[in-house]
């Protein structure tokens, strides 16, 4: 196997696992990481990124690998202030380190750079080799429809808990627009991995955007997805319940239904073989294997099963 141009679809927590093992494969060069920016809010006016933060951390080697999100060992005085001298309502926890970088986000911003310009520039700031191009530069909300209230991604998963039922998700914003950046990365791909995070809030949001979808489609690139997914259980977050919102059971099968029309192969857990026919008939690959990222050695006993089909 030569070198290869490898393209992540990266979302929720799912992604960042799979990536701790792949430095050691590949060259950082050959590596780009889009990021779902469906979660993006801004926070007492700090712009805050979660998934594209979750991608820097890790691949900075700072993140907090028992959360796979936030910074290891960060402390959080500026949530105490918030909280207990200023008595604010606080749900959101974000640590002082997360923070300062969410801060030079903001000031990048707000000196015009796009939201691809300042993660360019935290990524080389962070020593990061590999590229991280968040999916739009536009804002792009996932929206949770309950039965009483319409709320951001964040409202719902962070305050609530994810303890309410979901009638619908869908996503608010200019669907039509990506970047220059993420279209020549998926054109000049050799491989496109889509990790295993929630398909309909993680990796939903990038594939509805419409000239995304049609580079997949177009794309000359192997595309695998990674089942979030083991028999008629998500391995983590709402993906259940989104599924449901969607009208979809929870099965790995789904995720092949979602995304069928530009996928090439999925890995399966090796327990869901009986699905293999049925991958088939909608023209996609079944790999089987470990799904279950508990270690470094597992995330890269994963991406070494994609890679042999080089």
């Amino acid at each position: 196997m030569g070198s290869l141009k490898i393209v992540f679809l990266s979302g929720g927590t799912g992604t960042p696992k799979l990536l701790q093992g792949i430095n050691s494969l590949i060259d950082p060069r050959d590596i780009t990481v889009i990021g779902n920016t469906g979660d993006d809010w801004r926070y007492y006016g700090l712009y805050v990124s979660p998934d594209i933060d979750s991608i820097l951390f890790t691949l900075a080697n700072l993140i907090d690998s028992t959360k796979w999100w936030g910074i290891h060992n960060d402390t959080f005085n500026m949530v105490k202030m918030l909280q207990n001298n200023l008595k604010e309502d606080v749900w959101f926890n974000l640590g002082d380190q997360d923070a300062g970088l969410c801060l030079f986000r903001t000031w990048l911003l707000n000196q015009g750079l796009s939201l691809t310009e300042a993660t360019k520039q935290l990524a080389n700031r962070l020593n990061i080799k590999s590229r991280i191009l968040p999916m739009a530069n536009q804002p792009i909300r996932t929206i949770i429809r309950t039965e009483n209230e319409i709320l951001h991604l964040q409202e719902y998963w962070v305050r609530h808990k994810g303890d309410l039922d979901v009638l619908n998700v869908f996503f608010e914003g200019d669907l039509s627009i990506t970047t220059s950046e993420v279209i020549t990365a998926i054109e000049s791909a050799d491989c496109i991995i889509l990790g295993p995070s929630n398909p309909v809030s993680s990796l939903g949001p990038i594939v509805a955007i419409s000239p995304i979808r049609d580079a997949l489609r177009t794309s000359k690139a192997q595309k695998f997805a990674i089942s979030p997914i083991i028999g008629n259980a998500a391995l983590s977050g709402p993906t259940a319940k989104f599924l449901h919102a969607w009208n979809y059971e929870t099965s790995p099968i789904v995720v092949v239904k979602l995304f069928h029309d530009f996928l090439d192969g999925i890995l399966l857990h090796e327990s869901d073989r009986n699905l293999e026919s049925a991958t088939q008939k909608l023209g996609v690959k079944a790999l089987f294997g470990n799904i279950i990222i508990k270690t470094q050695t597992d995330a890269q006993q994963i991406l070494n099963i994609l890679l042999e089909e080089f």
